[in-house]
């Protein structure tokens, strides 16, 4: 809490100032030593001395993209079950040895990856990497855990369903990326997660949980040389090699003209309403002139879409936009919810917006605003040694280089008003689009009924 209350306070600061973005400073990342294991794992150490605590991060290239079909969710399970017994350890002995040195050691997987990451007293580390190393290298995956894993998943997965917001988000996605894995929820769905036994997460581990392509970050009140061989000594024994198979690009524009999906939920008391289309991933050119037009257009408080939506209309209390972006791809989408009653002009007036961002000057002003606001929060975004840590594993997974840190605030300083407008023309689509509506339709049917191509899915068709 009290860093961000910092961060705004000096945030304030900057976007009162005169300076423009382009005078901001870059930010310099310590020196990190680096070394590639024989059997591949990257590994970086940065030594920082502030306070005697270390942070680990292995990020291995185990995301749900490689969940195989009808078994989604798989790398959600076998991430959550790596610490619930290993090597011959249960659960409750990793937990107590690790909470007994009040350390920290979780696992998660995402889209892409699958990340082990914790933090401990320096004089731990030893503990905390032979653990993190034996979650990763040795898991036991006990039937009884993975039943009560597997039930907690269920459990959550239910409540998506009765949480109007995430549903809207989820089925979105699903169905703007239908038949790509980046389209399928990370947790997967009730009826494949229902499925999945231990025989699917110990394949999934052996395949996917290999040295080659992972990337491991030290970083804290530690000696680089030490570290390494303490790596050395816990994962240079860890085989294995990802298939070869790659995951396919994203298209480069999935809907032509408006698709209009409307999940009827005849017990909603309000509208939830997504709107998008596919744009550019992580090493997109226009990265950081996308990265500043969303912004202005619906990635802040004072976002455009804010002001037109909520504060001159009054249509609802919150709006926004964004770009979820992945190494085959990306997607832009806006997100709301309004009255029933109101629902149409919500997406109008949303529409509207986008399209005055593609097609309009941006006054300098408002531009360069915009260009404060994004660089001077940045710097907090490198503040903490697990912040560093993330940065390190995540520029080299996509192959950025720490020179997308560095460099990060001078570069969004550098986008002109031609450069925005080019890079919101071609991320952002009002005319071509995904729009979906989860309504109660009895409500909103005559609203949207000439939107576009309609189509009308009861929920309980939902899974």
């Amino acid at each position: 809490m009290m860093k961000r209350i910092v961060a705004l306070m000096i945030l304030a600061a900057a976007l009162a100032g005169p300076a423009a973005a382009g005078g901001m400073k870059d930010v310099t990342m310590p020196p990190a030593a680096e070394r590639t294991l024989d059997n591949g794992l990257k590994v970086f150490v940065v030594e920082t001395r502030e306070v005697p605590l270390v942070t680990l991060r292995l990020l291995v290239p185990a995301g749900s993209v490689f969940d195989p079909a009808g078994r989604e969710g798989a790398a959600n399970l076998t991430a959550g079950l790596l610490l619930k017994g290993a090597g011959g350890l249960g659960a409750e002995e990793i937990s107590a040895a690790i909470e007994g040195v009040g350390g920290r050691l979780e696992a998660y997987a995402g889209k892409e990856y699958t990340i082990v990451a914790g933090e401990f007293l320096s004089r731990n580390l030893a503990l905390g990497l032979a653990h993190l190393a034996r979650a990763v290298t040795a898991p036991d995956f006990p039937e009884d855990e993975l039943a009560r894993e597997r039930s907690i998943v269920l459990a959550r997965l239910q409540q998506v369903k009765e949480n109007p917001g995430a549903l809207a988000s989820r089925e979105f996605t699903r169905r703007l990326l239908a038949g790509h894995p980046y389209g399928n929820p990370v947790e997967g769905y009730p009826g494949s997660v229902g499925d999945l036994a231990r025989a699917d997460v110990v394949s999934f581990h052996g395949t996917h949980y290999v040295p080659k392509g992972s990337i491991l970050a030290v970083v804290g009140d530690v000696d680089a040389k030490k570290v390494m061989t303490l790596v050395g000594k816990e994962l240079g024994g860890w085989t294995g090699e990802a298939p070869a198979a790659k995951v396919p690009d994203l298209p480069a524009a999935r809907v032509q003209g408006r698709r209009v999906i409307v999940i009827d939920k005849p017990d909603m008391t309000q509208t939830q309403i997504r709107i998008g289309n596919l744009a550019g991933g992580m090493n997109a050119p226009d990265y950081f002139a996308a990265e500043v037009a969303n912004t202005l257009l619906g990635g802040g408080f004072t976002s455009r879409l804010m002001d037109e939506i909520r504060v001159n209309r009054g249509l609802t209390y919150g709006v926004r936009s964004g770009i979820s972006r992945y190494r085959g791809g990306g997607y832009f989408a806006v997100g709301t919810f309004t009255k029933h009653a109101t629902a149409r002009e919500c997406i109008d007036v949303a529409l509207a917006e986008v399209e005055r961002i593609r097609t309009e000057p941006v006054g300098d002003d408002e531009l360069a605003g915009t260009g404060r606001y994004i660089a001077g929060l940045f710097p907090f975004e490198i503040e903490t040694n697990g912040d560093l840590a993330r940065w390190l594993t995540e520029v080299e997974f996509y192959g950025l280089g720490r020179e997308f840190v560095e460099t990060y605030r001078t570069r969004v300083g550098a986008v002109g008003a031609g450069d925005l407008r080019e890079a919101a023309a071609g991320n952002f689509r009002s005319g071509g689009n995904m729009i979906l509506v989860l309504t109660n339709y009895e409500a909103t049917a005559d609203q949207l009924k000439d939107l576009g191509e309609l189509e009308v899915i009861p929920i309980g068709d939902i899974e």
